[in-house]
């Protein structure tokens, strides 16, 4: 999911569009949606960057909210923590608040896409998906990072020096591992490829592929934030020091400084690149500085939240004033829309086409066969699209629409079994190869043998599940062609 932001934020920056009949620029590029959730919850609502007109709004109510965690474009799902300690999910496509588990868990998490994990004092890893929860045990665990690639960078303390080790959930084996001075603060590059971490000696670089070390940067003064660019070519580094740092990624070595009003606290990064907010170490003063020149070019007043203030990509930062939301201009400090009450919301900058209007054609619905639960029948319309996108794997051949019998009724609540599909074999052999490479947080596809007309199938399913919308997000993980039916395997 970070892999789509990047190419989000690319899109945005270089200005992607095409030229459409009449002449005019069309964004070809995900839509910028700033969503925003009242702190103590209530309907959720989104707008398009530049609008204050509400672009949606959640069918049900969402929870109070501490902390908006993020977003998985794939699945439409945002993440969220209750000031209890429970996750939820807001599904932006059905409208509809889930939690993700009744386990509270502590306030020190991370989230990629919508995997949320966490670690406790005793050094458990809890992993929580929309798809079910997991956690394992590793002693002295200080902090988890995920990456993009699904894998897992696990860090233990002990003895002053920091293990850190790779590992791809639900498997907790670990595959790469790496030994440096005790990290303080850690980040990694938006496409995942580097790990960057602040120990008492400086910086260091790994390759998070097989944490190899890439290179170690002694810095004397004692680092308090960092920050990178998008592109992961450079890292703005302050310190105790009226200066940020600029670190070259590729030269291995510092190549000039920000020269700045006083101390800063913190910082954050324009997903765009365009700017880096510096919060000011004694005042609630936000320092906005052009990552192309490496200057100050406006100071903004705000409180500084995990949320706010952030950088949208018209050039404009959205900060805290008063009991409001406020877009300013980065550089001009010139206000530009005022979001009523705002201030009680938490924001989250998204990038996303999920809330552009379907072609009507698209609206068509699909007609697949049903199976009913005692049933044994082949997945003879999900052969075909298999068929069509992959060739013969099956052995069947494309099934004909004769075939299909008459759909089942469906259950209006959408509870109940639900099974997911996803081929018809003629060979057991094949099929059993199909299931070992379907795994969906940890469940795996299994193979039912079944018959058609006299003649011995396979077919691949995964479940049960207790609701048909569990299903489709199953269906969906997946990444391969599915068809979901009621009843059991």
């Amino acid at each position: 999911m970070v892999l789509a932001a990047a190419a989000a934020a690319l899109s945005f920056g270089c200005g992607d569009g095409r030229v459409s009949s009449g002449g005019s620029i069309v964004a070809s590029g995900p839509d910028a949606v700033l969503l925003r959730l009242a702190a103590g919850g209530g309907t959720a609502r989104a707008h398009r960057v530049g609008s204050d007109s509400l672009l949606w709004s959640s069918r049900d109510r969402a929870p109070a909210v501490d902390r908006l965690l993020g977003f998985d474009d794939f699945l439409g799902l945002l993440m969220l923590r209750e000031p209890s300690g429970h996750v939820s999910s807001v599904d932006l496509r059905l409208g509809t608040v889930s939690r993700l588990a009744e386990e509270r868990i502590p306030t020190t998490l991370v989230s990629e896409g919508s995997s949320v994990f966490s670690i406790d004092s005793s050094g458990r890893v809890l992993r929580l998906t929309p798809s079910g929860t997991m956690s394992w045990t590793m002693p002295g665990t200080s902090g988890v990072v995920p990456t993009p690639d699904g894998s897992l960078l696990v860090l233990t303390t002990a003895e002053g020096r920091s293990h850190i080790r790779r590992v791809v959930p639900p498997e907790t084996r670990t595959l790469d591992s790496a030994t440096i001075a005790t990290v303080r603060l850690t980040s990694r590059t938006l496409a995942g490829d580097r790990l960057w971490a602040v120990t008492d000696a400086g910086l260091v670089s790994l390759r998070t592929r097989d944490l190899s070390q890439a290179f170690d940067l002694r810095i004397r003064d004692s680092i308090v934030a960092f920050a990178l660019t998008p592109s992961g070519d450079r890292v703005f580094v302050a310190t105790d020091e009226d200066e940020l740092r600029i670190v070259d990624r590729y030269a291995e070595a510092e190549r000039g400084s920000v020269d700045l009003p006083g101390r800063v606290s913190d910082l954050r990064m324009d997903p765009d690149g365009h700017y880096l907010l510096a919060k000011a170490a004694d005042a609630d003063s936000v320092y906005v500085i052009s990552i192309g020149t490496a200057r100050v070019v406006g100071t903004l007043g705000s409180a500084w939240r995990a949320d706010l203030p952030l950088v949208t990509p018209d050039g404009r930062v959205l900060v805290v004033a008063g009991d409001d939301a406020v877009l300013l201009d980065a550089e001009s400090s010139r206000e530009r829309m005022r979001y009523r009450g705002g201030a009680a919301d938490r924001w989250l900058l998204i990038r996303w086409n999920g809330f552009r209007p379907r072609a009507a054609g698209l609206d068509r619905p699909v007609e697949f066969e049903e199976y009913a639960q005692d049933s044994a029948a082949a997945d003879s319309a999900l052969t075909a699209m298999i068929y069509g996108r992959y060739g013969d794997l099956t052995g069947v051949g494309r099934a004909s629409a004769t075939d299909a019998p008459a759909a089942a009724p469906s259950n209006a609540e959408g509870r109940g079994t639900w099974t997911v599909s996803f081929a018809t074999m003629m060979t057991e052999e094949r099929a059993a190869a199909m299931a070992d490479s379907i795994v969906v947080e940890g469940r795996r596809a299994r193979v039912v043998p079944g018959n058609r007309d006299g003649v011995a199938v396979w077919r691949v399913l995964l479940g049960p599940f207790d609701s048909r919308q569990a299903a489709e997000r199953a269906g969906m993980a997946s990444r391969m062609s599915y068809w979901v039916f009621e009843g059991a395997p």
